[in-house]
Order: structure tokens, then C-alpha cells, then sequence
């Protein structure tokens, strides 16, 4: 219930301030708000003093341990002090008792009886117990809230037992205290309320985001609540630290954010209240960083014998430490433990990593990395640089690739690793940096260690080796792949077999702008230098290439060769070489237009591989399986799918690419030309070091411009994407761009260019086994002809082309195919078969979900057919209204409903009226397809 915002919010505690104002409001009443620190005890308190529904009532506050008069009952005169003139209007309804008062509030004198003679100190006392209660009393319906009662005095302490055991009918009580401690107030059974304040959670922290700033991303909210635990103090501090306004509000800005100066005060002075045992187990859990149980943070914080339980249950009261149960302790929150670990001395913190990578290193099953990081903060280089090697071989061993990169990374960065051990983790990153997903940040630590540090020759042809390997297969700078690789085998002497590894990265024609040929040409030469050879694995690597780019360049033949691979390969090396194959396989014949046959490789590599955890094929695997889901019509999750790939592989690496282009073809098929475009130039932009994904996407970059008439933008990418497809000679991979380009090239008048390209491209798909690239050249085939004026023959030829493409299945092309044929078939006079095929295509369209596609072929339907049924409410029937056209238009261009209505003098409501009534009578799903260009080429009578 923190203030964060622009202005004060209350949010999340709604139930319990009515329980609140609902005791208050009905005396004699004693409520109780127990919480843990921070919790926002004290800002519910707050908020019932302000409450209207209390507002009749004279409302006494005060919090204990922290008195403006030190005195005794500090809390209870410090409440009477502020309402000094509600005292004085009912002073003359005091009894004599009140007198004893005057020593504790001498302003109130002039006004209170005398002072009692001849009385005793315990007298007195009791006196002064009797006035402050006939003044809280007397003066009307009366609240008393205190907060923080545990820290009382036992004089206060006292006198509130006395109210709960024997309550005042015009009084009603409402105190907060810690959660846990040795003082609970009162007894369950003499409370009429009491309230559990518990942190906030994830949704609730939202909410008070939401709330404070009118919006908040969700990740901050998540993020924030995570380093906090929900502790609104903490929260409120940190989140002011980070910003003030949703738009400086990021994940990234939260992360790097220090510990805030009120966080580290407040902390400073939980810790200053406890004893010295129990803040030495609070820095022991900050330094552990870790659930933990009483022996090892005993062993780590070292107090004298017999106090670390004391100490604990100290800690836990003060909100310092979280009992997990099960004897298990942690710190109240990252962000405590961030504030602890960094009020700790040096020369303390670093004797407490060393007792802690002690304590672990004796345990029975020790969890290396753990006991590493703890040696290295406790400055032991020894012992750090041993205890990361066990732990990368347990990493590796456990097929947990990219934990041993992350190790190795972090150690080859520190200054401090020792040069013996330097060459031999740089060796072993290098090795596992090709099975994991390499990062550009892990690429650039290689190449500054291949620049700067002195290493073996051996070494540094090996690094270079596996470094070009990730630069080509992952990085997509091909070129820069092969020089390290030239150079790794100038330094590799007579380690072929490492450098025949390298030799067949280069093998796979789908990389670098070299001809086919060349590739081939780098597979011959692998398997010169391998002769002679016994390692399993390299020989499986070769001959996975040999046969991945056979089938790549779809060669017939390749077929028979996919039979003799391995089912149960003995090695894990010749294991994963083969799941390799697969995916390569599955990834070339998805290419080729053969997505059943893609789509059964992708499940054998995955049973080949689920055992043992390989990254980087798992990426490629499910790139491959996000084309499928996108060829094959499986639209209604795919876009989910591909942002979520987006989120485990580096966004400015190849791997990112091809989620990227199918979030591009979704987009275009969902009529978003904007963010189609977007997407394909960003798959473009990581794609140099794939052909096939860089000719898909100048396919749907061209695409984009001819639906937005824009002919010259996409004759020229036309031809940047056939150029490098004519360059690499692989024409099967031109599948998709081929259509889009004879079609932008028949829209500028260039029918010879057109002719010419075709017949290109036939006499490259010539005896290829290339389903899809079949279909494509028909579909050409049927534009070429309806340019001459064959509209009977080009639909023919249009239709065969929609069955090839249906055959595959790839339903987006066949209902385009099928959408062309029908336009064929109308302007020839074939009205039966020019409905059936804009039926079919408009059934395929909505199927997919491409409602804009769907809206137009049924127009089209209508024009073929005037009997066809139409959709649309009575009154203007299938037409939009005026109203309902003005809505629409407005939110066409991204308008808000509140904006429109603030435009129109409607309300919201009114607005979301219109625009559901608009969507249903043009048959879309959503607004988002609902685009300006649509409705300005509504065909006549859609308007009235």
C-alpha cells in the first residue's frame, strides 16, 4: 500500500480495511493487524484513522517506540496530545482522578483538577492508568489506534491488557504487532478482529503498479515483486529508485538498481535491535544467498556453542529471516539479503565464504559450483579454479552444456584465473560452445583470447576450429567461420580429425553465397583428410553432411541413403551425430515441400536426443517445426510459439531468425503489413548464413510491398532474392519468391522478363525432387498464361497448381491458387467453377483464421452469385450504417474506443457497439485486421 505513483494509492488491502471499520464501528472492540516488517501495517492503520466510515468518532493515534514525549504510557500521551481541544471541550466531565495527568501532559493543566496530595508512586501509577482511560472515554465514541505494539513499554503493555480484558462500551481498540515475537496482544479469545497481513503477492503487486502508474509491464511487476518478496516498504522504495513513470519502469533498469538508501537504513536498524548471535546467522543466510539449514548456518555465522537456535528465532521475529519449514532459513527477501550482504565488513564477509565453501565441500553429495563461488569470494584462487573444473565435468556429465559454458565464461572473464588454467578452459569452451547456444557476448570472449593470449598451437587451431563452427552454424557469418577454420588448420598440424570437423561445417550448401559446387567441393575435401581415421563420431558427422546436402539440393537419389542411418547408434557422440542428420533432414525436405516426411525425422531426432540435452539441436529442431506448423496450416498457436522461441535463443543470433520469419508470414496472412514487414527484415537481417530463410524472407518482403502497390520496392527486392539464389544455384529454394516475383513483374508490364525467369527456374527444379517448388512453377505458369488473355487455360493451370500445393498440404498458397483460378474462371464465363473455387478458397481462408483473405473471396462469391445468403442484422442488413462506417474507419487507424467516443460525443460503450456490429458484417475476427485500405475498397452496396 505503498505511494510510488504520481499520487497516493491504497490498493490490495480493501477486505482487510473493512474488517477494520467494521470492528471500529461497533465498540467495546479490540481488533488486532499482525504482520511481519514492512508488510504495510502501519499504512492500514492509516487509512481506518482517515476512514469515512469512522469519521464520527474521535479518532486517538499513536505509535509505540517512537515518542515525541519519553515518558510513562509514552504511546498513549503522545495520542492524547494532538486532540488536546476534544480533551478540553469535555474537561468538565472529568473526575478528580484526571488530576495525575498534569505531570504527563502539563500543557492540559489550566484546565484538569488538581493534582492528588499525599499519594505513593504505585498510586499515582494506578491513577494515571484510570485517567488516560475515563479521557479516552469521555469524550465521546472513540477509537484508539496504535501500531507497533510489541515495542510498548510494560506500562503500556499493561494498560492495553487492562482494555482488552475489561473493554470501555464507547471505546473501541486497534493495534498492529510483529507477527511472531514473545509479546502477542491480547489473547485470540479477547479479540473481536484480528488480521493477518501477509505480503503482497505477484498479482497484487501488479496491481499497485497498474494503479500507480497507469500501467505497468508485466515482467517489472513480476521482477519487482521477486527481489522484494512483496514487502511494501521495500517495494515502495525500490520501485521509486528505478523511476517514475511506467515508460523508465524496465526489467533491465530494476536489475541493475543498488539496494535503495531506505532499504539499507531500514535494515541497518532491524539488524541494530537484535542481539549480536542473531545478526552474525543473518549475514550467514546473506552470504549462503540459499535456503539453508541450522548446521550450516551455525557453521557459517560461527556463534558460541548453544545459541544459533536462539539466534534464528531472533532473526525470523525481527523479519530478517523466512522459516521455509522443515528446518530451512533464508533471507526475508533478495533484497534484505542484497542489503545485509552489503553491510558486511570485507574481512567478515570473505572469512564467511571461506566457512561456507568449507562447510559445503565437507557435505556428502557437494554441489561443486556452489563451493567455487563460495572460494572465490573468499579470495581462495586454488581452490576456486579446482572446484569450477569438477563442476563444469559434473555439468557436462549430467548434459547440462550450457552451465559448463556459463562456468568456463565466467572464469576464463575474472583476471585473477591462473595462466595454467587459462589454455585449458579456454580449450573446453570452445569445444562445448558448438552443442549449447552460443552467445554473442561468448563469441567475443573467443576471439579476444585467439587476439590477446598466449596460447599452444594446438590450442589455439582448436579454439579457432570450434569458434568457426558457431560463427557459421549459428552466428551466420559464414565467411568469418571458414578464415578461422583455414587458420585453426595452419596450427592443427596433424590433428585431421579436428580439422576434418571443421572442413564439414563449410559442407552444407544452405551456408555462406558460394555455389552448391563449393560446398561439395569442402565435403570432398573432409573426407580426404578423415581417411584413415577411427573416431566414430567425426565419421557420423561426415557422412550426416554428405547426406544432408544431397537432400538439400533435393537430389532423388538421397532417399535411398536415409535408410542405412543407424536406429540405435551405440556411442552418444554417433548418437547425436545422427539426431543431427535428422533434423538436417527434416529442416531440407521441409524446404523441398515434403512436411509429413519433415515432420516424422523432427520425432526420430527427438528420441534420439531426449535423453541427452542438446541445446543448440533443439533450437534447430523446433525452428524447423515452426515452418511445418506455418506451411501446413496450424495457425492458431504458431505465433505463440514463435515469440516464445524468441525468449530461449539469442535475439541477435541466426537461431532467432526463423521464428522471426514465420512470425512474418502469420502477420502477412493476418493482414498486418507493418509488423509483417518488420519481422521479415528482421529474419533477414540474422539470416546471412542460411539461403533457404534468406530467400523466404525477400519472398515475404516482397509480399508486403506488391499487396501495398508498391511495384517498384518489390521488383527490386525481387531481384536481390533471385540474385542470391541464382548465385548459389540452388534453385528449389526460390519456391515461395517466385509467384510473388512473375506476379510483381506481369503488374509492370514485363511479360518477357517474366517468361524468361520461369523458364529459369524450370530448368533448375529439373529433376529435383522439390514438391513445393513444382507447385510454385505451375502457379507461374497460370499467371503467364492469364497475362496473354488464356483465362480459361491459365485457370485450368491455376487449379492444378492449388491441388499440388493442397497435396502437400501448404493451404495458404493452394488458396491463393485457388482465389486466382476462380477470377479466371468468372472472366472466362465459368460461373459454376469460379464459385466452387472461391468457395474452397474462402472455406481455406477462414480456416486458417485469414479473415481479410476469407471477406474478400466472398465478395467475390456475391458477385458470381447474387443468390448467395448474406450475413447482417435487419434494418441496414449486410451494410455497414454511417455510424457504424465513421466508428470503424476511427478505429482502423488505431483509435481507442475512448478516443473515438471523445471524437463522436459517445460513449465507450456506445463505440464497442458499433465496432462489434462493423466486424460482424464484414466477417472479421478482431480489429486488428481491420485496416483503412479495407475499407476504402468496400465494394458498392457494403455502405448505405
Amino acid at each position: 500500500m505503498p505511494t510510488i505513483g504520481a499520487a497516493p494509492v491504497f490498493v490490495a488491502r480493501d477486505t482487510e480495511l473493512a474488517e477494520l471499520v467494521r470492528a471500529a464501528s461497533r465498540p467495546p472492540s479490540v481488533a488486532v493487524v499482525e504482520g511481519e516488517p514492512g508488510v504495510g501495517r502501519s499504512r492500514l492503520l492509516a487509512e481506518l484513522a482517515a476512514h469515512h466510515g469512522i469519521a464520527s468518532r474521535v479518532v486517538w493515534s499513536a505509535r509505540c517506540g517512537s515518542f515525541a514525549r519519553p515518558c510513562r504510557l509514552a504511546p498513549l500521551v503522545d495520542a492524547l496530545l494532538p486532540k488536546s481541544d476534544v480533551a478540553a471541550a469535555h474537561a468538565a466531565g472529568f473526575s478528580p482522578v484526571t488530576g495525575v495527568l498534569r505531570r504527563l501532559i502539563p500543557e492540559w493543566s489550566p484546565w484538569l483538577p488538581p493534582f492528588p496530595e499525599n499519594v505513593d508512586a504505585e498510586t499515582v501509577r494506578r491513577q494515571e492508568f484510570r485517567a488516560v482511560r475515563e479521557v479516552l472515554t469521555g469524550c465521546g465514541p472513540a477509537v484508539l489506534v496504535l501500531d507497533d505494539v510489541h515495542a510498548a513499554d510494560d506500562d503500556t503493555w499493561e494498560f492495553l491488557r487492562g482494555l482488552a480484558v475489561s473493554p470501555a462500551p464507547p471505546l473501541s481498540v486497534v493495534v498492529s504487532a510483529a507477527a511472531c515475537g514473545p509479546r502477542r496482544f491480547p489473547p485470540l479469545g479477547e479479540t473481536t478482529a484480528h488480521v493477518s497481513l501477509a505480503a503482497f503477492t505477484a498479482v497484487q503487486v501488479r496491481t499497485l503498479l497498474n494503479a500507480s502508474f497507469g500501467r505497468c509491464a508485466p515482467d517489472f511487476a513480476v521482477a519487482a515483486h521477486r527481489r522484494t518478496s512483496g514487502i511494501a516498504v521495500d517495494l515502495t522504495a525500490l520501485v521509486q529508485s528505478v523511476g517514475d513513470t511506467a515508460e523508465t519502469l524496465t526489467a533491465d533498469r530494476l536489475a541493475s538498481a543498488t539496494v535503495p538508501p531506505l532499504v539499507r537504513s531500514r535494515i541497518s536498524g532491524l539488524m541494530s535491535a537484535i542481539g549480536p548471535a542473531a545478526q552474525d546467522v543473518v549475514r550467514a543466510a546473506a552470504v549462503l544467498g540459499s535456503p539453508a539449514g541450522e548446521p550450516d548456518l551455525g557453521a557459517v555465522a560461527a556463534p558460541s556453542p548453544g545459541e544459533i537456535s536462539g539466534a534464528i528465532t531472533e532473526a525470523v521475529e525481527a523479519g530478517l529471516l523466512r522459516d521455509l519449514g522443515r528446518g530451512r532459513y533464508v533471507s526475508g527477501s533478495p533484497l534484505i539479503d542484497e542489503a545485509v550482504y552489503a553491510l558486511l565488513p570485507g574481512p567478515r564477509r570473505c572469512a564467511m565464504h571461506g566457512r561456507a565453501a568449507a562447510r559445503l565441500a565437507a557435505s556428502a553429495e557437494p554441489v561443486a559450483s556452489l563451493v567455487a563461488r563460495h572460494a572465490r569470494l573468499a579470495g581462495d584462487i586454488t581452490a576456486w579454479t579446482q572446484w569450477t573444473g569438477v563442476a563444469v565435468d559434473n555439468a557436462l556429465e549430467d548434459g547440462r552444456t550450457e552451465e559448463a559454458s556459463r562456468l568456463l565464461e565466467a572464469a576464463l572473464r575474472d583476471t585473477e584465473l591462473p595462466r595454467a588454467a587459462r589454455e585449458s578452459f579456454a580449450v573446453r569452451l570452445g569445444r562445448e560452445l558448438p552443442r549449447g547456444i552460443a552467445h554473442a557476448g561468448t563469441v567475443r570472449l573467443l576471439r579476444e583470447i585467439l587476439r590477446e593470449w598466449p596460447l599452444s598451437k594446438a590450442a589455439r587451431g582448436e579454439i579457432r576450429v570450434h569458434l568457426g563452427q558457431v560463427l557459421i552454424n549459428q552466428v551466420g557469418k559464414v565467411e568469418a567461420g571458414r578464415l578461422e577454420i583455414e587458420l585453426g588448420a595452419a596450427d592443427l598440424g596433424r590433428r585431421q580429425a579436428l580439422l576434418a570437423r571443421g572442413l564439414v561445417t563449410l559442407a552444407l550448401p544452405q551456408f555462406g553465397t558460394v555455389p552448391v559446387e563449393e560446398n561439395f567441393r569442402w565435403l570432398d575435401e573432409a573426407e580426404r583428410v578423415s581417411k584413415g581415421e577411427h573416431d566414430a563420431g567425426l565419421l557420423a558427422a561426415i557422412a550426416a553432411n554428405r547426406l544432408s546436402a544431397r537432400m538439400q539440393i533435393a537430389d532423388p537419389e538421397a532417399w535411398d541413403e536415409v535408410a542405412d542411418l543407424p536406429r540405435a547408434p551405440e556411442s552418444a557422440e554417433v548418437c547425436r551425430q545422427v539426431a543431427r542428420t535428422y533434423i538436417n533432414l527434416a529442416d531440407a525436405v521441409a524446404w523441398n515441400g515434403h512436411y509429413p516426411v519433415a515432420r516424422a525425422y523432427l520425432t526420430t531426432a527427438r528420441r534420439l536426443i531426449r535423453d541427452d540435452h542438446q541445446p543448440y539441436l533443439d533450437a534447430l529442431a523446433d525452428g524447423t517445426e515452426l515452418r511445418l506448423d506455418l506451411a501446413m496450416g496450424e495457425w492458431a498457436s504458431v505465433a505463440e510459439k514463435a515469440r516464445a522461441m524468441l525468449t530461449r535463443v539469442d535475439k541477435d543470433g541466426s537461431l532467432a531468425a526463423e521464428p522471426l520469419l514465420v512470425l512474418g508470414w502469420y502477420e502477412y496472412g493476418q493482414h498486418r503489413p507493418t509488423a509483417a514487414l518488420r519481422s521479415f527484415d528482421a529474419a533477414f537481417a540474422l539470416s546471412a548464413g542460411s539461403v533457404p530463410v534468406q530467400a523466404s524472407a525477400y519472398a515475404g518482403r516482397v509480399a508486403v510491398h506488391q499487396a501495398g502497390k508498391d511495384l517498384q520496392a518489390a521488383r527490386r527486392l525481387a531481384e536481390f532474392g533471385l540474385e542470391t539464389v541464382r548465385r548459389k544455384n540452388n534453385w528449389v529454394w526460390a519456391a515461395e519468391l517466385m509467384p510473388f516475383a512473375v506476379r510483381t513483374m506481369l503488374g509492370l508490364g514485363q511479360h518477357v522478363e517474366a517468361r524468361e525467369l520461369l523458364a529459369e527456374y524450370r530448368q533448375g527444379i529439373d529433376g529435383k525432387d522439390a514438391p513445393v517448388a513444382n507447385a510454385s512453377a505451375l502457379l507461374c505458369r497460370g499467371m503467364l498464361t492469364q497475362s496473354r488473355g488464356e483465362t480459361l487455360a491459365a485457370g485450368d493451370l491455376l487449379l492444378g497448381a492449388a491441388r499440388a500445393y493442397s497435396a502437400l498440404p501448404l493451404p495458404y498458397f493452394a488458396a491463393y491458387a485457388d482465389e486466382l483460378a476462380a477470377g479466371c474462371f468468372s472472366e472466362a464465363g465459368e460461373q459454376a467453377r469460379a464459385v466452387a473455387s472461391f468457395t474452397t478458397a474462402e472455406t481455406t481462408y477462414a480456416k486458417l483464421g485469414a479473415a481479410v483473405d476469407a471477406l474478400r473471396c466472398r465478395r467475390s462469391l456475391r458477385r458470381c452469385d447474387p443468390e448467395m445468403p448474406r450475413r447482417g442484422r435487419k434494418g441496414y442488413g449486410e451494410a455497414l450504417s454511417p455510424r457504424e462506417l465513421e466508428v470503424a474507419r476511427l478505429a482502423a487507424r488505431n483509435l481507442t474506443n475512448r478516443e473515438i467516443g471523445e471524437r463522436l460525443f459517445l460513449s465507450p460503450r456506445t463505440v464497442e457497439i458499433h465496432v462489434g456490429r462493423a466486424l460482424r458484417k464484414l466477417g472479421l475476427p478482431s480489429r486488428t485486421v481491420l485496416t483503412e485500405d479495407l475499407l476504402s475498397d468496400l465494394p458498392k452496396g457494403t455502405v448505405r
